[in-house]
């Protein structure tokens, strides 16, 4: 019987390959609660694994038409994984330390108060402009996501949505938010040089 599973993860994996969706939810229901008791053992924080599963999904989808062969997907699934959690890892340590080595500072002057308010009302109208470029639905889905704190299970219910559905949508609405941003900064570089 190995063997046949063997057969099946190449099958599924070509399938993929070949733009096959039920294919891929196949592989994404063989594999996940696997992925998910893996990436528990690197990280503890459940949040953490779920977001690394769902974007390594995300980004198979993407590149579905320049996978590399591969003749074991769990295998391939489980390294994929592991280097995002740790890639996850490294740079939540980075940015520790870089807190750890800035200064505190109990009092600030008026003009860095206002330099601050500045750059703040700046950062929230840039913040608008992004999110004024993604659909209402995925507008709410983020709100929900990132303001409200809420899991991707607590959104499919009180959206009536499958986990999925809110997972892929939070991917295409930060896709489309950095691309923009991207095209904002490039074009700000133009103008300073």
């Amino acid at each position: 019987m190995p063997h046949n599973t063997h057969k099946l993860d190449t099958g599924h994996w070509n399938k993929i390959k070949r733009g096959d969706e039920q294919a891929f939810m196949e592989m994404y229901d063989a594999h996940y609660q696997s992925l998910f008791t893996f990436g528990c053992r690197i990280n503890p924080a459940k949040e953490i694994v779920k977001d690394a599963i769902h974007e390594l999904f995300c980004e198979l989808w993407e590149k579905r038409t320049s996978l590399p062969e591969v003749t074991n997907e769990k295998s391939y699934l489980f390294t994929y994984l592991k280097r995002k959690i740790l890639k996850e890892l490294s740079v939540a340590e980075k940015s520790a330390d870089i807190e750890k080595a800035l200064p505190v500072e109990d009092a600030i002057s008026y003009e860095e108060f206002l330099i601050r308010s500045q750059t703040t009302a700046e950062n929230k109208l840039k913040l608008q402009n992004l999110l004024s470029r993604i659909s209402p639905a995925q507008l709410q889905i983020i709100k929900y996501k990132f303001f409200e704190m809420l899991t991707y299970e607590e959104i499919a219910l009180k959206m009536n949505l499958q986990p999925r559905t809110v997972y892929n949508q939070v991917y295409e609405a930060l896709k489309t938010m950095r691309y923009h941003l991207k095209v904002l900064l490039t074009l700000f570089l133009l103008l300073i040089f």
